[in-house]
């Protein structure tokens, strides 16, 4: 039930499709004051299963049924539902949702919050230039990391004023620290993510195929995706078949991680992944690629350990070193953990976000200045 006076925020994404941004929604969805907030979301294409995690029964999930091209139509569309749905604030998450939601927001007269989660640059020329053009009427804008919000810059060409930072935050309480492996016990070395190309799961098959002929591992990856079909026979070709595990889609994912004894990200780009804030509080240990957020989040060497992207050889050095060393995956364990709770919390997150979305409501309504330049 939406209560008197609540801030209504509407959330513009593609889809609840399983993935990094679409969980970081459903936190932020869960989290905000009850008192203070009300929220609804519009899927651009389709509700998806993130869709059920949603605990608030009153808030409305829209889809509109985008399927690709330009639909020049779903943009009055969504304004008509953005006015039922009596939206205080419309926030757009990405380029896509942005265009569409952006415009949307416009016709109806609404105030914008944009945030970027993760993108591979760079981008086409007449897209970073509508971009840049749209993004200097939003309220407010920000990126989920320091390197994303630089990249904006670089790549789109807005204003280094225009791109606060804001983490992501994660639940420390779903996502509770794992029990410590018995020494001698097989390795889980594990990741979690959609199987597309951007994540690079090649590289990780690669890797794990030099790991030490000694070493017990066996090598479980959870997520679905149109790569599922490739990588199953590139783990064939490197002769791991027996030792690899395709999960699929997981809804038991905080178990899961609490079953690895390595977790490893070796994607080409990222925002700031949930998943390995997630893998941290689990007290997994962590390895990744040095891209994107990757680098803000692990300490490298203290809460983790990185190799540059693409790299296979030092992928396999990095995951060698942490398979044979239980002391050092205690180590990077421990760091991660309390980096985690005292750095990326969820209640920090949740606070920035209230704030937020209130100073974006006080300037919509005339009583404070604007929050971008």
């Amino acid at each position: 039930m939406t209560l008197p006076g609540a801030i209504r925020v509407c959330h513009v994404v593609l889809s609840l499709r399983p993935g990094g941004l679409e969980n970081g929604v459903v936190n932020v969805i869960n989290g905000l004051d009850p008192h203070g907030f009300h929220s609804s979301v519009c899927c651009l294409q389709v509700r998806g299963e993130f869709a059920a995690r949603i605990r608030d029964p009153s808030c409305e999930i829209l889809e509109f049924g985008l399927r690709g091209g330009n639909d020049l139509k779903l943009p009055w569309r969504l304004a008509r539902a953005l006015r039922a749905l009596q939206v205080d604030i419309v926030h757009t998450r990405n380029a896509e949702a942005f265009f569409y939601g952006a415009a949307a927001a416009r016709l109806a007269g609404l105030p914008v919050v944009h945030s970027e989660h993760g993108r591979v640059f760079p981008e086409k020329w007449h897209r970073a230039w509508l971009q840049r053009v749209m993004l200097r009427k939003v309220a407010a804008a920000f990126a989920v990391s320091r390197q994303l919000a630089d990249d904006m810059v670089t790549y789109i060409g807005v204003s280094p004023e225009r791109f606060k930072v804001l983490y992501n935050g994660v639940d420390t309480g779903r996502f509770a620290p794992r029990q410590a492996a018995s020494p001698g016990a097989e390795l889980t070395i594990g990741s979690v993510g959609r199987l597309v190309g951007v994540k690079n799961y090649p590289l990780l098959l690669q890797a794990a195929a030099r790991l030490p002929a000694g070493l017990r591992w066996r090598l479980q990856l959870v997520g679905e995706g149109p790569e599922r079909l490739a990588l199953q026979e590139e783990a064939r070709r490197l002769g791991l078949g027996e030792r690899v595990s395709f999960l699929g889609h997981r809804d038991d994912v905080p178990e899961l991680l609490r079953q690895f004894d390595i977790f490893v990200l070796p994607s080409i780009s990222e925002g700031m992944s949930n998943t390995l804030l997630e893998a941290m509080a689990a007290g997994v240990t962590v390895i990744a690629s040095d891209v994107g957020g990757n680098r803000e989040i692990i300490e490298a060497g203290r809460s983790g350990l990185l190799f540059p992207s693409g790299d296979v050889a030092a992928a396999a050095r990095q995951l060698t070193a942490a398979a044979e060393s239980v002391e050092l995956r205690s180590r990077l364990a421990a760091a991660g953990i309390e980096r985690a709770q005292k750095t990326f919390g969820m209640r920090a997150m949740l606070e920035s976000y209230e704030a937020l979305y209130r100073g974006v409501w006080r300037m919509s309504h005339g009583r404070e200045a604007s929050l971008v330049a």
